[in-house]
């Protein structure tokens, strides 16, 4: 197949994706991707996986024989008080046989970190040659405004985008005056992640949250595991299951397909990322990019009664503290 010449606005991968699937799925998975236009992927490792996602993902480039230029990676670095940032970055690097990512998405700094180290730190990936970009998740918009004027005043690399979970659910956060703002003020972008909680919004609905300590109790996930519910909203995600179903069966598309639409719709819109496992649901995802470019009134009209209130940032992740 050929790829297309457009990059479409869309990442695949993110937790735990290419450690699920067997060498040739995973091989599957990715050539349909490059063949239909998506050339970013998001690879990182965070917890309690059995096979790096990493690892699989190099073995998957290697057998396809991929050029590095073919396809743009990137990396999600929660803060960690144990190992630095650029530490973190070239363990990843190292499991990936690669010598820079195109981008390293940098979580909020611990409580003992003040913003200007933070700021820096996360501004020498790129100075270092670590990163081609910088981006961040997950920052609120007051401390997030601090780090560009701080970068601005010294001459440092800013971030491009900022990684927040954004669904025709849950978007309140998102959408907000604050981050609105920000956007506007800073030509910062979106990359909108969760956008199917964690497949709740493809049908998945018994899908759920699974921390370490479930595990130690003998509980744990047989499917996927899901991020953090923050602001405890999403069992009131799952009861607008049917209702975005239906609404998707007015339109004759995917649930999936519309979900993926309303974020595509976003301003200030860098891609959306999405973790799937089935070129099947790869397909259904990427119909999002027509569906949006050609009927945007309709998509949003059909997700309007969708939203669900209480979206908030998640707590600080700090693994090495035992948050997560």
């Amino acid at each position: 197949m050929t790829q297309t010449a457009r990059p479409a606005p869309l990442a695949l991968g993110s937790w735990h994706i290419f450690s699920r699937l067997t060498h040739q799925e995973g091989m599957a998975l990715v050539r349909r991707a490059l063949d239909l236009g998506i050339t970013f992927f998001d690879v990182g490792d965070y917890w309690d996986h059995e096979e790096s996602n990493e690892e699989k993902f190099r073995a998957i480039v290697r057998d396809l024989g991929l050029r590095r230029e073919e396809y743009r990676i990137g990396l999600k670095v929660f803060t960690n008080s144990v190992q630095t940032r650029a530490e973190l970055v070239r363990e990843s690097l190292g499991r990936l046989g690669l010598d820079h990512f195109d981008y390293v998405v940098c979580s909020r700094p611990s409580q003992q970190e003040s913003l200007e180290t933070a700021v820096e730190a996360m501004s020498d990936l790129v100075l270092s040659g670590l990163s081609e970009r910088l981006a961040v998740s997950l920052w609120t918009p007051g401390p997030l405004r601090d780090v560009m004027a701080y970068a601005d005043l010294n001459g440092l690399p800013k971030p491009e985008f900022i990684q927040l979970q954004y669904n025709v659910c849950r978007r309140t956060l998102v959408e907000s005056e604050d981050y609105r703002t920000l956007f506007e003020d800073t030509g910062l972008k979106l990359q909108a992640a969760d956008t199917l909680e964690g497949g709740i919004l493809a049908g998945h609905i018994a899908r759920d949250r699974f921390g370490p300590e479930d595990r130690d109790a003998g509980r744990w996930f047989t499917d996927r595991n899901l991020p953090r519910d923050s602001g405890g909203i999403r069992q009131r995600i799952r009861e607008k299951v049917p209702a975005l179903n239906a609404a998707a069966a007015d339109l004759g598309v995917a649930p999936a397909t519309l979900a993926i639409a309303y974020c595509l719709l976003h301003p200030h819109l860098f891609n959306v990322l999405f973790g799937t496992t089935r070129v099947a649901d790869l397909e259904k995802n990427f119909a999002a990019v027509s569906l949006a470019a050609e009927r945007p009134d309709a998509v949003r009209a059909a997700v309007a009664d969708l939203t669900v209130e209480g979206a908030a940032a998640p707590p600080l992740f700090d693994k090495s503290a035992g948050v997560h």
